[in-house]
């Protein structure tokens, strides 16, 4: 009965909403609010790259306090009124759009000394280029009258200047471009280093590139392009056809192998089914449909959506799903895959309406995991998208939604503001480029006529920053018939008509009416949301320990173990079902199992799936790993001791199955072996006495390189993996297995070290040889269980606090709980120290850029509320410093900040609230404490022991 009348309340509404939509009306609301946003640019910020709405400024890159990585997308080329030329002719404004192509012109240059994101600058600024290029000769076929004097291509000359621009990037072994580049000098030797990139940064490029190729008729840029797609194609993983989302941008080899459809990969998988769309090319086609079959085989689970491991897909790796997924509907529509899109699209509008909004992060109970919304547009592309290939009004009313929500919640005097907390709806001082270029675009093209456009849509394909290029730049000499995209239900076109175009997508091959698509979509949506309910009835019940039925039977059941498990036994097959694990075999005839909690027989039943599956998994890691061992890798902690670290961070690595058990903590100075190898002979032997050992590993067994050092009077060694990028968080952990014949002589401990925790490790050991200009080896401690830091700590001030009062000032800060305080000198309250306190949750060194940004400017959007300065200036200093501290806090690196007078004012003057870290709710995790001394002209942070 409660599904009747569900399906009765969703038709209803839906025929209410036929009535009561006035898409005319919409339309000219879209075109007030879109205009608001742009008049407000160009009254208050035009040519800054960016509109600071709370401000009512331009936001000028090396003026404007710097906001870290965030900032790499501007370059003082007045990047939002380049980003919007085409949504200008979108909406009609033909004067302004002839404005801004004349500004544009006249004032924009892209020779400056910055460095910028080779991917931001590409889709935004290069395709904007391209798309006003386009789009100023069509107004002037249009209008004779308009535009007399664009007579020399002139924005399609810009554009090949800032191609040439960007191009050096692409000077890597693999193809693959380097992530920044500076606009004047290209790849400086600081840039090279930077050799991490992510999927979809290296893989967004082929578009732009292609069309600037054919338009100009010089092939490098889509060449180079097309390298770096071969390239990525070329590193997927062969049996799961799954992508990571950071490699190395010369020899491929990932560096985090997560694999979703969220941040770092997304536009990736959308360049592949676009560039068959643009360019016609099935091999493109052939890579989409080979990456949407795994995606949808893996990292779907029904409505949700769930990161994986690239090379283990049964193995999720994360609790949440970000924002930038929500463009996956959209493309789905593309594929012709109508109700996997409504599915989808229909859980994230749940999300919508739960939260007003869709935040950054959310989990997988539709819950805020990061609660910034920076105006994105991902979510009502889909929606048009879906609007379009179903024209039914149910998105009509989900735009609606959107639109009350950004009228009622962000609008401001001077445009529209992003959410930093859409639990309480506070602003955030900026207006990215795409809101305009894209949110606001989008939102008008839904509710407008095709007579209301100047252009067909169906003749062009979006770009992922919803620029138009036409299709018939793919069109070839032996097929001269246009290629088009048919979504519209409403046109029904001729068999006569039918052969004067090529439909380019799948849904165009078996079109249906606009009611059967508008009942097949009210269907899924209903399934949906009962699944949505049944998850969450299950989770209020987890977390209220309440038990059904069916889990009080359970109990006295015997679960399936794996190591019983017969995948020819029916009966184990029907327990398999019950613990909501499916089993299918892949194209290599292996076995694939699948778990799905909200498939269960029960919650216990649930859990019971995923213990089975973590003992599969343990199972297989050790029947495949090259030095199995016959027990799980026992972890074993590593730290220096010394100043600046204090014991932090704290390493980890896995303990050899030969040698000492380290039963007892080993501490002792740390140094390198050479040859690093250590296989046959150390040069430096007499030098390794009563120390601990690295060395790498390679060339030869593990016992061997511990024998070495045994014998050159070594108490223990390190081993550091040889493959690059891998890290004890991103890889399978083993133990080092010996020789049981010939390993009975050796007493010291031999500790494996994954290749970043190693790099860190021999990194520290230089600074220290090149700071004191000495033979001077860090004190490094190796366990089983952590130094404790504060026990450590304290001891380390007592034998040095006396006799300096540096050692004072830090045992003040180790204690201090606060989240900001500033310690200043009693005598002429001149500040000696400040210091702060951190709660990063799940973010670590290891998570992407924008989760770093984004948990930093939480922390300085909290201590900002709690101080009070004197002067903007020096707020702005002061709040620099934070974000120094806070990077550092998650293990960035980061250059210590000045000590400017208006920060040395803003140090003396700041009235901060004593208030503990718990008082904001929203920061949470182990607490992280860090402190930065006044010394000189600099003022350096570090990490404070124990916090």
């Amino acid at each position: 009965m409660k599904t009747l009348i569900r399906v009765i309340v969703v038709l209803l509404s839906a025929a209410i909403a036929t009535g009561e939509i006035d898409k005319a009306a919409l339309k000219e609301q879209v075109l007030e609010m879109f205009m608001h946003g742009y008049t407000s640019y160009m009254d208050h910020a035009w040519p800054a790259d960016e509109l600071m709405p709370l401000s009512c400024a331009g936001r000028v890159r090396g003026v404007t306090p710097s906001r870290g990585d965030v900032d790499d997308s501007l370059g003082n080329f007045s990047l939002t009124l380049i980003d919007t030329l085409d949504t200008l002719i979108v909406v009609g404004a033909y004067d302004e759009f002839e404005d801004a192509v004349q500004k544009v012109v006249d004032h924009v240059r892209f020779d400056s000394d910055l460095v910028v994101s080779v991917f931001e600058t590409n889709i935004r600024v290069l395709g904007g280029l391209i798309s006003g290029h386009l789009m100023a000769e069509m107004l002037r076929g249009q209008q004779p009258n308009r535009l007399k004097w664009y007579t020399d291509r002139q924005l399609l000359k810009m554009a090949i200047d800032l191609g040439d621009r960007l191009l050096p990037a692409f000077n890597t072994s693999s193809g693959l471009p380097y992530s920044r580049i500076n606009l004047r000098h290209g790849m400086l030797a600081s840039l090279k280093r930077q050799k991490d990139t992510c999927t979809a940064c290296g893989g967004t490029m082929l578009l732009e590139m292609a069309a600037l190729s054919r338009l100009t008729g010089n092939p490098v840029y889509e060449e180079k392009a097309r390298k770096a797609m071969d390239f990525l194609w070329s590193q997927r993983h062969r049996s799961s056809d799954l992508m990571g989302t950071v490699l190395d941008v010369h020899d491929g080899n990932w560096v985090r192998r997560d694999s979703g459809i969220g941040a770092g990969i997304d536009s990736y998988y959308e360049y592949c089914l676009k560039a068959y769309i643009l360019l016609g090319d099935s091999a493109y086609l052939e890579r989409f449909n080979r990456h949407y079959d795994a995606v949808m085989r893996y990292v779907n689970k029904g409505p949700l959506f769930f990161d994986v491991q690239m090379h283990r897909p049964t193995i999720a790796t994360r609790s949440f799903m970000d924002s930038l997924l929500a463009f996956w509907p959209g493309l789905q529509v593309l594929k012709g895959d109508i109700s996997e899109a409504v599915q989808m699209h229909e859980m994230l509008f749940q999300v919508v309406q739960k939260h007003k909004f869709l935040p950054e992060a959310f989990t997988h109970d539709l819950q805020v995991h990061w609660a910034e919304h920076p105006l994105r547009p991902e979510f009502i592309e889909s929606t048009y998208f879906l609007y379009r290939a179903t024209k039914d009004p149910h998105y009509l009313e989900v735009a609606k939604t959107v639109m009350d929500s950004l009228n009622a919640h962000v609008r401001v005097r001077c445009g529209w503001a992003g959410v930093k907390d859409i639990r309480v709806m506070t602003h955030e001082d900026r207006m990215d480029s795409f809101v305009l270029s894209e949110t606001f675009k989008y939102l008008f093209m839904i509710f407008a006529e095709p007579a209301d456009l100047p252009f067909d849509p169906d003749n062009y394909v979006l770009t992922t920053e919803a620029h138009f290029l036409p299709l018939n730049l793919g069109d070839s000499k032996d097929n001269a018939l246009p290629r088009r995209l048919i979504l519209d239900p409403d046109e029904r076109l001729s068999d006569a008509a039918m052969l004067q175009v090529r439909p380019v997508l799948p849904l165009s091959a078996s079109p249906k009416s606009k009611e059967r698509l508008g009942e097949e979509a009210r269907a899924v949506r209903e399934r949906t949301q009962n699944v949505l309910e049944e998850l969450h009835t299950l989770q209020r019940q987890s977390a209220a320990g309440q038990r059904s039925p069916q889990q009080v039977c359970a109990q006295n059941a015997e679960r399936l173990r794996a190591i019983d498990f017969n995948p020819s036994n029916p009966a184990q097959l029907r327990q398999l079902e019950e613990m909501g694990i499916t089993l299918s075999y892949g194209e290599d005839s292996r076995l694939l199992l699948t778990h799905q909690g909200t498939a269960a027989k029960s919650p216990e039943h649930a859990q019971w799936g995923m213990d089975f599956m973590t003992e599969i998994a343990e199972a297989a890691r050790a029947a495949t790993a090259d030095l199995a061992p016959a027990t799980p890798a026992e972890p074993v902690y590593l730290q220096i001791l010394g100043p600046p670290h204090l014991g932090f961070p704290v390493l980890t690595g896995s303990l050899a199955l030969y040698g000492s058990r380290l039963m007892k903590q080993l501490q002792g100075p740390l140094a390198l072996a050479y040859p690093f190898r250590a296989c046959d002979k150390l040069d430096n032997a007499h030098e390794l006495a009563g120390k601990v050992v690295i060395v790498e590993r390679s060339d030869c067994m593990f016992v061997d390189k511990t024998k070495l050092a045994q014998s050159a009077g070594a108490v223990g060694v390190i081993v550091v993996d040889h493959n690059k990028g891998s890290s004890w968080a991103g890889s399978q952990s083993f133990s080092m297995s010996g020789d049981a014949k010939n390993d009975d002589d050796i007493h010291i401990p031999t500790v494996f070290l994954f290749r970043k925790e190693g790099e860190y490790l021999i990194q520290e050991w230089s600074k220290m040889q090149r700071w004191h200009g000495k033979r001077t080896d860090p004190i490094v401690a190796m366990g089983r269980h952590a130094v404790d830091a504060e026990h450590w700590f304290a001891a380390w001030l007592r034998h040095f606090g006396e006799k300096s009062a540096v050692g004072e000032i830090q045992q003040c800060a180790f204690v201090d709980g606060l989240v900001a305080r500033v310690v200043q000198e009693e005598s002429d309250g001149a500040p000696l120290y400040v210091q702060f306190a951190f709660r990063f949750g799940p973010v670590t060194m290891d998570s992407e850029p924008i989760e770093h940004q984004g948990i930093v400017e939480r922390h300085v959007n909290h201590i900002g509320s709690i101080a009070e300065f004197a002067s903007n200036e020096e707020r702005h200093a002061f709040m620099n410093l934070v974000r120094a501290a806070g990077y550092l806090s998650i293990g960035l690196s980061v250059k210590d900040e000045e000590s400017s007078p208006r920060l040395m004012n803003a140090l003396r003057t700041v009235q901060l609230e004593e208030t503990m870290p718990d008082s904001n709710s929203g920061l949470t995790g182990r607490l992280t404490r860090v402190r930065c001394f006044i010394t000189g002209d600099k003022i350096p942070c570090e990490l404070v022991p124990g916090g």
